[in-house]
């Protein structure tokens, strides 16, 4: 094999084998856990959440990975308000605790269901953040025992939270089409930029980033139907760039002719909620607008020395050749 076309093989194979990237996330409608495909956003049932103490686990909320990636992590945002890890091959829910405590949150939310559409994600070093798209409010949970500390206002509407590192963010919603950075200190919201033009209505922005740093947003969108459409639109998936601005990629569907379980919520009739990709410790430093193949250090490693080889044998056969 000639040598060019030697070296070229191997770097093809450097490259392929780094363009590998997590492609599985999960979101939840209503009470059933749901996988889909970023690239293809095919999407397919895992399981319900279950109940305690006879009581549905419903409008699953906020599902977050772990620091170690291990554990899913997500809220019930019903009149019972609990802290629960969910089961990736099942869907069922384990109950750490109710939010706050046996006292609860506390505090009012929309309806009579007193929602508060929670946005739930950890950072890096293990704390765990939740906010309320209803009241602004921002809270630190404990994720062994569910107690709650409040740190402040975010003085904005986040329906949706994620984390790169130890850098937390939140989605908009309900009209307030922009993506913002949270100082966890404070609670304060900083506008990092708005979605853009054409955004339709969205009612739940759930925000995830991948391992290459590209930020991911579930869309559950109920805008005004027609009067010839009897059934709500499926939600959609979009991709957020580094300066807030959105951009829909396509609707998440299941397949033609898929059969649900008989206990599994149908994304036809609810939206997804929540968006859980990887850890935020997987997450690259830096975000990209698109999707990209990383590199790891190995693989940059053996291509510096391909390089050297190529350019140390060139200028051998060079000298042999004057």
């Amino acid at each position: 094999m000639p040598l060019r076309a030697f070296i070229a093989s191997l770097v093809m194979a450097v490259s392929g084998a780094a363009a590998h990237a997590e492609t599985v996330a999960y979101g939840e409608a209503f009470d059933t856990l749901y996988a889909f495909d970023l690239s293809t956003r095919a999407a397919g049932p895992v399981g319900p959440a279950g109940t305690w103490g006879g009581t549905p686990l419903a409008n699953v909320e906020g599902l977050t990975f772990s620091p170690d990636g291990q554990h899913l992590y997500a809220v019930s945002d019903t009149l019972l308000k609990v802290l629960m890890t969910i089961d990736r091959t099942t869907g069922a829910a384990s109950v750490i605790g109710p939010l706050g405590g046996q006292s609860g949150l506390g505090e009012s939310g929309q309806g009579s269901f007193n929602v508060l559409d929670l946005g739930l994600s950890f950072t890096c070093d293990g704390k765990l953040w939740m906010s309320s798209g209803a009241t602004g409010s921002f809270w630190q949970v404990d994720p062994a025992t569910a107690a709650v500390t409040k740190v402040g206002n975010l003085g904005v509407t986040v329906t949706g939270l994620t984390a790169r590192g130890n850098q937390l963010f939140g989605a908009g919603s309900h009209g307030n089409s922009s993506l913002y950075k949270i100082d966890t200190a404070t609670g304060h919201a900083t506008a990092v930029g708005p979605y853009g033009n054409g955004i339709d209505p969205i009612t739940t922005a759930s925000p995830g980033f991948d391992a290459s740093g590209q930020m991911w947003s579930v869309l559950d969108n109920v805008p005004p139907l027609p009067p010839q459409v009897t059934q709500p639109q499926w939600s959609s998936l979009a991709q957020i760039s580094e300066h807030g601005s959105l951009t829909v990629v396509g609707d998440i569907a299941t397949p033609a002719g898929l059969k649900y379980p008989s206990n599994a919520t149908q994304l036809p009739y609810v939206g997804l909620k929540g968006l859980a990709i990887t850890s935020p410790c997987a997450v690259a430093a830096a975000p990209t607008v698109r999707p990209a193949p990383a590199i790891s250090l190995n693989g940059s490693l053996l291509l510096v020395l391909l390089f050297i080889f190529a350019a140390g044998t060139s200028l051998k056969l060079r000298r042999q050749t004057i």
